[in-house]
């Protein structure tokens, strides 16, 4: 069952950043060794899923912050965090999708009725039974400091990939929305890059993703036409 969306108000624009894998060294170990697409997320859980038939959309890695925000109809421009990706001369931001909201599930096992029911995958991302985090070494091999913190040095690639996992499975609990989205633009191995300029040309400062911002739908058109050169 989809929940209805708000009515109080008509869809939005936003503006994301997540960290690649091909960010980290083992992130790069990894897109080398298994020919991953290097701009895919770098979690055991990908947040957002890029590559599922409908790329999805949950609570894993904000919270409460940002997925449980969104309604149908509501569009999200996603960057990388800034860096250097695939030899820049200058650190700026990848332009790797802009996605838009179909549907949104009240939980996590309602969506993957919705995913068996179309004969499609289920997106790493999907909570339910039998559906695997990926293991460590397709990961950046970077757990939040929660994880950290409890492995103490120690190593075992799958008590790290346990323990990670329950992180996110708690906020899940919390905050079990689930969105499916539609894909307007996706590139997942050479992403236009926007630079330090651009950004302030369309924002007239560099904005805060931490917690994703609305912004005017006419700034997103702006972030993809200067990104592709459209």
């Amino acid at each position: 069952m989809t929940i209805a969306r708000d009515e109080d108000r008509e869809s939005g624009c936003f503006l994301a950043t997540y960290r690649p894998l091909v960010r980290s060294a083992k992130g790069r170990q990894a897109i080398r060794q298994y020919a991953l697409p290097p701009f895919i997320d770098g979690s055991c859980r990908r947040e957002p899923d890029f590559e599922a038939s409908f790329p999805s959309m949950t609570a894993t890695c904000r919270g409460g912050n940002f997925a449980p925000r969104l309604q149908v109809g509501d569009r999200v421009a996603y960057l990388t965090v800034r860096g250097r990706y695939l030899g820049d001369s200058e650190s700026g931001w990848r332009l790797v999708a802009v996605l838009r909201v179909v549907h949104r599930f009240a939980s996590h096992a309602e969506a993957a009725v919705w995913y068996g029911e179309r004969g499609q995958p289920l997106p790493n991302n999907c909570f339910v039974d039998g559906n695997l985090p990926k293991p460590l070494e397709l990961t950046n091999g970077d757990p939040p400091n929660e994880v950290k913190k409890h492995m103490m040095g120690e190593h075992d690639p799958v008590r790290v990939i346990r323990l990670w996992d329950a992180t996110y499975r708690k906020r899940i609990a919390r905050w079990p929305v689930f969105l499916a989205t539609e894909v307007e633009f996706m590139e997942l191995n050479h992403p236009p890059q926007l630079t330090e300029r651009q950004m302030r040309r369309i924002f007239a400062r560099i904005p805060s993703t931490l917690n994703p911002p609305m912004i005017p739908c006419q700034q997103l058109e702006d972030v993809v036409r200067l990104a592709t050169g459209g």
